[in-house]
């Protein structure tokens, strides 16, 4: 990996027929967010799932006129980049059930690399990629860990927000990168559990370990739910959605309206990132570990611990969406 910004000749732009001068600003500013970062392998905007353009450092040559459409590893990043749009989408519309706004960044994380999903206005969407080979090694461990990573999802989310800015609207604030404390330490679970914490739990030992673990996780600055769900069943589930702090976030849904969504919706996210990780086999390889779905008003993570065992995270404040996210490695590496 190098650790030093590209050179503008290391990067290749691929144009859609349909593009005029009115992207000119768009493409500018998608080129130098490639140049400037060290991780970014792929780039690219779409509008409704339609690929407008895409800037890479493969290394790969341009595609020759004998090609056959369709073949080449730059064509296999552009439908991957398509199939999200339409995930997203259709997510979208799913998550709007909880009031929390819209779906604006998407991350899919396997053990070899991640992708990153950022909308830009609704139906349009920029969409990066990163090869991170740390990820393998320490699939669950805190973002610090994984750097690329996280400075892949940085970059995209600050790209996102700067699209943004370019038709006079205000940042979003993706990622939660914003408000984030860029000197808070790496999170660690304690010991003693918050005040205003709901429980669900089936009884079994297994299952007292899990709920005490849980339980130390949740709290009301940040992780505000965390679910454990194994084999389609959710035996553990606890939240601090109650808590007084957070009553701003309930003037349109009622809490326990919200709290059966998040029940439902965490039994099926296990189905989800299984169709999720056969979307991106092929472009990044491994099994998916991670998924973040930031919506305007804070996210749902999902941390698979293994075959059909994962854990489900929310937090609803989007100030918090990147600490809450790194409390939940530090989660899921404790319980792996």
């Amino acid at each position: 990996m190098s650790t030093f910004p590209k050179r503008p000749d290391e990067v290749f732009e691929e144009v859609a027929d349909h593009l005029g001068p009115e992207f000119g600003d768009a493409r500018q500013a998608c080129f130098d967010t490639m140049v400037k970062s060290t991780a970014l392998r792929y780039l690219a905007h779409y509008s409704r799932a339609v690929f407008d353009f895409g800037l890479d450092a493969l290394g790969d040559p341009p595609p020759s006129p004998d090609a056959l459409p369709g073949t080449t590893r730059r064509d296999e990043l552009k439908r991957l980049g398509r199939q999200l749009g339409f995930t997203v989408t259709t997510l979208d519309r799913t998550l709007q059930e909880a009031r929390t706004g819209r779906l604006i960044r998407t991350v899919v994380q396997t053990e070899e690399g991640a992708v990153f999903c950022d909308s830009v206005v609704p139906s349009e969407n920029v969409v990066g990629l990163v090869v991170d080979r740390s990820a393998t090694e320490h699939p669950v461990t805190p973002l610090a860990l994984a750097p690329d990573v996280r400075a892949a999802d940085r970059a995209v989310a600050e790209l996102a927000s700067t699209l943004r800015a370019q038709v006079r609207l205000p940042s979003l604030n993706p990622g939660g990168w914003e408000s984030a404390d860029p000197v808070e330490p790496l999170p660690s679970i304690g010991s003693e559990p918050a005040p205003f914490t709901t429980v669900l739990a089936a009884p079994g030992e297994d299952t007292d370990r899990l709920l005490s673990a849980c339980v130390r996780a949740v709290r009301p600055e940040d992780l505000h739910l965390v679910a454990y769900c194994s084999q389609g069943e959710l035996p553990v589930m606890v939240d601090h959605l109650d808590h007084p702090s957070l009553s701003p976030f309930f003037t349109q849904i009622a809490v326990e309206t919200r709290r059966r969504f998040y029940q439902g919706f965490s039994r099926e996210l296990g189905a989800l990132a299984h169709r999720l990780n056969r979307t991106t086999s092929t472009a990044l390889g491994g099994v998916l570990v991670r998924l973040v779905l930031d919506i305007e008003m804070g996210a749902i993570y999902y941390y698979r611990l293994g075959p059909g065992d994962y854990l489900v995270g929310v937090t609803i404040d989007q100030n918090r969406v990147s600490g809450a996210d790194d409390r939940m490695a530090a989660l899921a590496l404790e319980l792996r």
